[in-house]
């Protein structure tokens, strides 16, 4: 009876695993029909729900691919060591999620200079991402009438204006006064961003507090450069309505972007 208790157990969990795996596949495709976006980080993501798929809905031949590798040393070592770094990823992710997901949720304080970092401008129109951090941007003034913000971003090669230009426009025309925005245009990845953003707050006697607008999945590493910046007051997170389509590609980035700005930025 506990046998068959058991094997209806690994059962349902192995219908669950194959129904996740299936919706991850594509979850993890979608950019690509949609909106055309086929990089290393969505291509993990496929590799990694391809995997856990054939793992749980040909658990036979999974099987006996593995007796095949065991039956020579060197074989069984190369299983070995492939199963350890597919382990090893898997931890190594579920980590970094935590950490991203920690500091996406830390709120700035009231009143605390925005820094709105910029996403790509098509001719002098945002696109969704873009749009989208400049409606959090929006939002956070409206609720806080005493915070200033820096709209960051340089002019990028589909734009005709600079994304800080284009920050600016939307929220001026969205009813913030273009008193309280201040333009950053050079700015060409985030580090510059959040420099050059910085400095003009402190030119202002406005460097108490922070909040960085973007999405959250980009949270943890802002403020990882913020602070190997020297920014020492309180830093918090403005984060923007991320487009569910290519939110896992560009979460699975951030696996790679925040270890590659801790050790070389």
């Amino acid at each position: 009876m506990k046998e068959e208790k058991r094997d209806i157990i690994k059962y349902v969990f192995r219908v669950i695993m194959i129904i996740i795996s299936l919706i991850l596949l594509i979850w993890f495709m979608l950019p690509i029909f949609v909106y055309r976006i086929l990089n290393a980080f969505n291509g993990i993501g496929i590799a990694a729900s391809l995997y856990i798929l054939i793992f749980y809905a040909a658990r036979g031949k999974f099987r006996k691919l593995k007796e095949s590798f065991y039956e020579k040393a060197v074989l069984r070592f190369i299983w070995r060591l492939g199963r350890f770094f597919i382990y090893s990823f898997g931890i190594y992710g579920f980590v970094i999620s935590v950490v991203m997901l920690i500091f996406a949720g830390i709120a700035p304080e009231q009143n605390a200079s925005a820094i709105i970092l910029g996403a790509q401008v098509k001719g002098t129109q945002p696109t969704l991402s873009l749009y989208d951090r400049i409606e959090a941007g929006r939002s956070y003034l409206e609720e806080n009438p005493e915070a200033i913000c820096v709209a960051t971003g340089g002019l990028g090669d589909t734009a005709q204006i600079t994304e800080a230009q284009c920050i600016y426009n939307v929220l001026t025309s969205e009813g913030i006064a273009s008193d309280r925005i201040y333009l950053d245009n050079e700015a060409q990845n985030t580090k510059e961003n959040i420099r050059n953003s910085y400095e003009i707050i402190k030119k202002n006697g406005n460097e108490a507090s922070i909040a960085i607008v973007s999405d959250s999945f980009h949270q943890a590493r802002a403020r990882l450069i913020a602070r190997k910046l020297g920014i020492s007051g309180s830093i918090g997170a403005v984060n923007a309505n991320t487009n569910l389509i290519y939110l896992p590609t560009f979460w699975i980035r951030e696996w790679f972007g925040l270890p590659y700005d801790a050790i070389f930025r």
